[in-house]
C-alpha cells in the first residue's frame, strides 16, 4: 500500500521527510488505515504544528501589521506647520536685513582726552539719505591746476548739514573737557581716522555721509573732517599736498586739513594763510593729532594749494 501525505493526501515515498506537494513535514500513513490516530507525531527534531489552532507569534504579528496611515487632520497639520516653522525662522532674518538696509548704522570707536580715553558713537541714517548723496554730482578733481583741485574737493564738504552738527556735537560730548578746543578737534580727528582708509583709483571724491558708511581715501576723509570741525564753528581749509614717500622714493599727491586755533597746540606744524596758523590734521591713519606732521622732514610735506571750507 502506498504512503500518503497526511496534509494533502498525495502519495509520497517512505524516505521523504517533506512532501514535495505541500511542503509539509512528511508523515507516512500506516498501511493499515485503521492504525491512524489523531495524535500529533513528531518527526526528527521537528514537531507537527497545526497552524490553524495556534495564535501567530509576536514577530509574525508585527510583520503582518500594516503601517498606520496619517489622518487627514495630521496631514493638514504638517502641510500648514512646515511653512509656519520656515516662516518663523526666515521672516525675522529677512526683516532685520531689510531694516539694516533701509536704516544703516555704523558704530565708530575713537579717542578723546588727547588720545588717552576711548569712546564710541553710532551713526544712523536712512537709505534715502545715502541715495541722495549717491545721486548728487560727483565732479572729478583730475586737473593740472592745484587750486582747481582744492576747489573741487572743497565742493564736497557739507558743514551746514544738520547731520554733521549732530555727529560733531555728540563727539564733543564724549570729551573730558568739552571747552578744550585741542581735545575736541583731536576727538573729531580720531573719529575720522577710525572710519578707515580705502584706496580709490578714480579721481572722484565722496560726500561726508558716504565716507562714513563706505570709507574713503585722503580727500574723502579730509572732506568729512573739515565738515565736522566747521560744523562746530572752527575755521578749516582743504590742503592739496605734494609729499615725498621715503619708502617708494617718489612724490605723491595728497590732501589734508588745516584747522585754525588761536593758540599753539601740543604739536605745532602749521600752514600760514592770511597771517593765520592753520594746524595740519592728517586724517588717513589713527593716532595723528592736530599739528602733528606725518613726515620725518618738513620739506617732504609741501602745500600746493588750499581752499576755505564754507
Amino acid at each position: 500500500m502506498a504512503n500518503f501525505c497526511v496534509n494533502c493526501g498525495k502519495p509520497i515515498q517512505s524516505n521523504w521527510k517533506f512532501c514535495p506537494y505541500c511542503s509539509n513535514h512528511a508523515y507516512q500513513a500506516p498501511k493499515d488505515i485503521s492504525q491512524l490516530t489523531t495524535e500529533k507525531p513528531s518527526i526528527g527534531a521537528y514537531e507537527y504544528v497545526d497552524t490553524q489552532s495556534v495564535e501567530p507569534s509576536m514577530l509574525e504579528t508585527k510583520r503582518k501589521e500594516k503601517k498606520k496611515r496619517l489622518t487627514k487632520v495630521q496631514k493638514r497639520a504638517i502641510v500648514i506647520g512646515i511653512p509656519v516653522i520656515v516662516a518663523a525662522i526666515v521672516i525675522p532674518i529677512v526683516s532685520i536685513a531689510i531694516y539694516q538696509y533701509l536704516f544703516p548704522q555704523k558704530t565708530v570707536s575713537f579717542y578723546v582726552n588727547n588720545g588717552n580715553t576711548s569712546a564710541s558713537y553710532t551713526v544712523s541714517t536712512t537709505r534715502d539719505t545715502l541715495d541722495y548723496f549717491k545721486n548728487s554730482p560727483h565732479p572729478s578733481h583730475t586737473h593740472w591746476d592745484p587750486d582747481f583741485i582744492a576747489d573741487v574737493i572743497e565742493s564736497y564738504c557739507t558743514p551746514n548739514d544738520t547731520r554733521m552738527l549732530q555727529i560733531a556735537t555728540a563727539i564733543r560730548s564724549k570729551c573730558i573737557n568739552q571747552y578744550d578746543s585741542e581735545e575736541v578737534v583731536n576727538g573729531l580727528l580720531s573719529f575720522t581716522q577710525a572710519i578707515g582708509y580705502k584706496l580709490e583709483f578714480q579721481d572722484l571724491a565722496a560726500y561726508p555721509m558716504e565716507t562714513i558708511f563706505n570709507q574713503g581715501d585722503c580727500e574723502d576723509l579730509s572732506i568729512l573732517f573739515g565738515s565736522l570741525v566747521e560744523a562746530l564753528g572752527y575755521e578749516a581749509i582743504i590742503c592739496v599736498i605734494n609729499y615725498y614717500d621715503t619708502v617708494e622714493e617718489q612724490w605723491f599727491g595728497h590732501a589734508c586739513i588745516g584747522v585754525y586755533l588761536n593758540f599753539t597746540p601740543t604739536y605745532s606744524y602749521s600752514f600760514t594763510v592770511n597771517s593765520k596758523e592753520y594746524w595740519i590734521c592728517e586724517t588717513t591713519y589713527q593716532g595723528w593729532m592736530v599739528g602733528q606732521l606725518p613726515a620725518s622732514n618738513p620739506s617732504y610735506y609741501q602745500m600746493l594749494a588750499y581752499a576755505f571750507i564754507n
